[in-house]
């Protein structure tokens, strides 16, 4: 795209080959016909980490490309994490640590095209400070909707930080823009809203405003969504509290205690999250000797914290931990 980041942008292909069905025959097998092999571009997919951007508007969700643009992908999570180094388009200084991305803008967008951002400036004339090369894969393109890709301008390695993600295929932008994401179905159809907000030109006359950028790597959980309503809790007595509770580890009976040959039990307040994970958890009554025990079993406790209708909903209630003589021998 131009600097004026006219960015023309669209999609990657994810073909799957169809699977030959198994038959009994009286033909040898070595006369049966192979089985298609799926294409280059089928085995092509996301295996990076993931981008969470949460918009005014709503959360995108895409994976880098990150074996098919290494550059690109290190490059995005740098800014967005503010590991790395970059000139404000606006004071002409560098900014050490400061995540690129959050607070900018969707300056540009176009129905049944793309969504673009990127641009602290809000104009499509503004980047880092710098530029680098393009990256392409032969079986990497525009063939999809939710495509995440580079914008540029008409000079050469201009890539930067503004990018885009398409809300359909667009064969055009094939092998001209560097594509390093795929976004989900969801994430699309935020896309789509965005496309149509009323814009004076392409530009949003009601700046749609990229909140907040979080990458998540394998293993890590998914951030709060910011735009979800807070989940509503309810107060239920301990008795009730024990139908939703799927797995249960009994304490470890203190040692002294065994010896002493003492009983009681232990009155616990707890919050449990929507994840079923006990969350918040408070001693009211009980032995000391008792206390901890019981602290270190119920945190490890599991919920299933949902209404009939399947509403998730955090749960406060009481938790009783009992200790007798036979549970402890």
């Amino acid at each position: 795209m131009k600097v004026h980041r006219t960015l023309l942008l669209p999609a990657l292909a994810v073909a799957f080959a169809a699977a030959a069905l198994a038959q009994t025959t009286s033909k040898p097998a070595d006369d049966l016909p192979d089985s298609p092999a799926a294409t280059p571009a089928a085995l092509t997919r996301p295996n990076g980490p993931t981008v969470v951007m949460d918009t005014s508007m709503g959360r995108i969700t895409c994976q880098f490309y990150q074996k098919q643009a290494p550059l690109a992908v290190a490059n995005f999570i740098g800014l967005a994490e503010g590991t790395k180094d970059w000139t404000d388009p606006a004071t002409n200084k560098t900014q050490h640590n400061k995540p690129y991305y959050d607070g900018t803008t969707f300056h540009r967008v176009i129905p049944e095209f793309m969504i673009q951002g990127g641009d602290p400036t809000g104009t499509g004339m503004g980047g880092p400070g710098y530029g680098f090369g393009y990256e392409f894969d032969p079986n990497l393109n525009f063939d999809q909707p939710g495509r995440l890709a580079m914008a540029h301008s008409d000079a050469p390695d201009s890539n930067g930080s503004q990018f885009f993600i398409t809300e359909q295929a667009y064969d055009s932008l094939d092998q001209k823009y560097t594509l390093f994401g795929q976004c989900d179905p969801a994430s699309v159809e935020v896309v789509k809203a965005i496309a149509r907000v009323p814009t004076s030109g392409d530009k949003p006359t009601t700046p749609v405003v990229l909140k907040k950028v979080t990458i998540v790597r394998e293993g890590q959980p998914m951030p709060p969504d910011p735009n979800e309503a807070p989940a509503k809790r309810i107060d239920i007595s301990a008795d009730v509290a024990q139908s939703f509770l799927i797995h249960k580890t009994d304490p470890v009976y203190p040692t002294e205690a065994i010896q002493a040959r003492m009983m009681g039990f232990v009155r616990l307040e707890a919050i449990i999250g929507t994840d079923g994970l006990v969350r918040d958890l408070k001693v009211i009554s009980g032995p000391a000797i008792f206390r901890q025990a019981a602290l270190d079993a119920v945190k490890t406790w599991r919920y299933r914290p949902y209404l009939l209708n399947g509403q998730p909903v955090e749960i406060q209630t009481i938790v009783n931990v009992t200790f007798s003589l036979s549970f402890g021998k």
